[in-house]
């Protein structure tokens, strides 16, 4: 097989993985962003840090939802947890109300099912959680975006840690491919190499930030992302168009050498 086909077998794959990453990220980030806005008619000066939600949830799944509160202070104090799940519409909603009692260095952990039925759009479960101001305990309140998908056999958890896996295993393993075919020791070819290696590293930073709730640095990470990939498609058409005209003129050469004999 040719050099150039083995090289486009390489960053085929390498393109697949990256997709692969892209679309985990792109889809928590985006379940970010809409969870931001449902139920957001109170505002908290700071946000209920205990919230805790699964990224994917499947078609046949109950997953939880997790509130977790300690109690820091030297006082016993009666709390109050409201908690609001989408019900197959934004402007529907489930409320799971909370109360218990919680001592002095006590923990206590709120639990809410969720299913993929009370999807919005059909996409995305979205849970906002209220801690009701309760002297000390100030009003606080989180929010999380759950995406649906439609693999029944598998959970949400089994089936990021299965993508992210074979995303990375795409990406890298086209990495490799590509690189032990294309000789980056040529200028052009060392520099699409390292955009790769740039590419899926800033892809990885982008998926990390989209789990961890870090939406508005994500957009930021999201453009950085967009950017370079147009840059490394750019990268990828310079480097193929100077190969093949130096492949061109080393048959020029090889023809005139045979005129000269």
């Amino acid at each position: 097989m040719k050099k150039k086909s083995l090289r486009i077998i390489g960053v085929t794959s390498f393109i697949i993985g990256i997709l692969i990453l892209f679309y985990l990220s792109v889809m928590t980030l985006w379940a970010e962003i809409e969870a931001t806005f449902f139920n957001a008619m109170f505002k908290s000066d700071e946000p209920l840090a205990g919230l805790s939600c699964p990224a994917f949830i499947t078609t046949n799944e109950i997953a939880e939802v997790t509130g977790r509160f300690e109690n820091t202070f030297e006082k016993t104090v009666n709390m109050e947890i409201r908690t609001y799940v989408t019900d197959g519409f934004v402007t529907l909603m489930t409320e799971y109300i909370s109360n218990f009692t919680l001592e002095p260095g006590q923990t206590e952990f709120v639990n809410v099912q969720v299913t993929a039925d009370e999807a919005a759009y059909d996409r995305f479960v979205m849970v906002r959680m209220h801690q009701m101001k309760r002297n000390p305990f100030p009003y606080q309140n989180a929010s999380c975006g759950i995406v649906v998908v439609g693999v029944p056999f598998l959970t949400g958890s089994q089936f990021l840690v299965l993508m992210i896996a074979l995303g990375t295993l795409f990406s890298l393993g086209g990495i490799i491919f590509w690189a032990v075919n294309a000789k980056p020791g040529v200028r052009e070819r060392l520099k699409a190499l390292q955009a790769m290696i740039f590419l899926l590293i800033i892809t990885i930073a982008l998926l990390v930030t989209s789990l961890l709730n870090s939406w508005f640095i994500g957009i930021i990470i999201l453009v950085v992302w967009i950017l370079m990939a147009v840059g490394m498609v750019w990268q990828f058409s310079m480097a193929e168009r100077k190969k093949d005209f130096e492949e061109i003129k080393e048959i020029d050469a090889m023809d005139q050498s045979d005129l000269w004999e």
